[in-house]
This record gives structure tokens, C-alpha cells and sequence, in this order.
């Protein structure tokens, strides 16, 4: 990493300079055809079976901010394929199934999400918004507060 590279690091929300990071970064600002290339770039980067479903999952998002539910079903089903672990995966499964109105098997996939990674900030907030949807307002409140803290505990760890 350059001085400038590292300089930049401090500023938050700097740009990332690893594929995955810039394709992150641009999926956040919904940027989703230039996100699609940095990440169509970081699958050609790895061979890392974890990386490769990181990777998928996010074009599954992409897919689903699309609006093409059978492209993002294929990219999860992909994700599966590389890494049958991958909490970030599971978990937008669960979101897709708490879209679709199937709230107990959502549940059930950010509990398993949970299972392998309890730090997934994103696992325990959308636990929330399930309970919320099952009328469990106090046990949704611990879990966004879980996920708040999660969140800005690696918001520090990444400045």
C-alpha cells in the first residue's frame, strides 16, 4: 500500500482500492452497473471459494435493486455453490423471503446466518425487522441496538 493509499485510508468512507471494496462502495451509492463491473473484476481477482459467494451475493443485491428476482435467485444459488456457509448470503435470502411475506423461514435463515457469523450486523437488524413483523417490539429493539453497535464497531475497525 502507497503513503497516499494510506493517507487516503484515514479519510472516512475513503475510496476502496481493491475491486470488491470499490463494487461495494459503488453498490452502496446504487451505481449498480459500475458496481456490477468492479465486481465482474474482483471474481477475476480470486479464487477464494468465501470471496467467490461475497462476490455473488452482492450481484444478487444489484439483481434485486434491478428488479430481476430470477437473476438474483441464480446469483444466490451461485453464492451456495462457492461457499454454503456464507452468512451474507443467507441472510439476503432471508430478506427475500421477508419480502415475499414468509416471515418464520426468513427468521429461520438470519438465526442460521447468526449461527455462523454473530457479528453480522446485517443479520441481526433485518432479526429486528422480523420481529417487529411477528409483534416482538422489545426483542426487535435489542437487535437493532446489537446491529448498531456491530455496525460502528467496524466502521471504526475500517478508518
Amino acid at each position: 500500500m502507497g503513503l497516499f493509499d494510506l493517507v487516503r485510508g484515514l479519510i472516512p468512507g475513503a475510496a476502496a482500492t481493491d475491486a470488491f471494496g470499490r463494487g461495494t462502495r459503488l453498490l452502496e451509492h446504487r451505481r449498480l452497473e459500475d458496481a456490477a463491473a468492479a465486481f465482474d473484476e474482483a471474481m477475476a481477482e480470486t479464487e477464494d471459494p468465501r470471496q467467490i459467494a461475497r462476490i455473488w451475493n452482492k450481484r444478487a443485491i444489484i439483481a434485486v435493486r434491478l428488479d430481476d428476482l430470477p437473476a438474483a435467485v441464480d446469483a444466490l444459488i451461485a453464492a451456495f455453490e462457492a461457499e454454503p456457509r456464507t452468512a451474507s448470503a443467507i441472510v439476503t435470502l432471508g430478506n427475500l423471503l421477508l419480502e415475499s411475506g414468509d416471515v418464520d423461514e426468513a427468521v429461520a435463515h438470519y438465526e442460521y446466518a447468526l449461527l455462523i457469523d454473530p457479528d453480522d450486523a446485517a443479520a441481526h437488524h433485518n432479526l429486528g425487522v422480523a420481529m417487529v413483523k411477528r409483534g416482538r417490539r422489545a426483542k426487535a429493539v435489542g437487535l437493532f441496538r446489537k446491529a448498531a453497535r456491530l455496525e460502528s464497531r467496524s466502521k471504526r475497525g475500517r478508518g
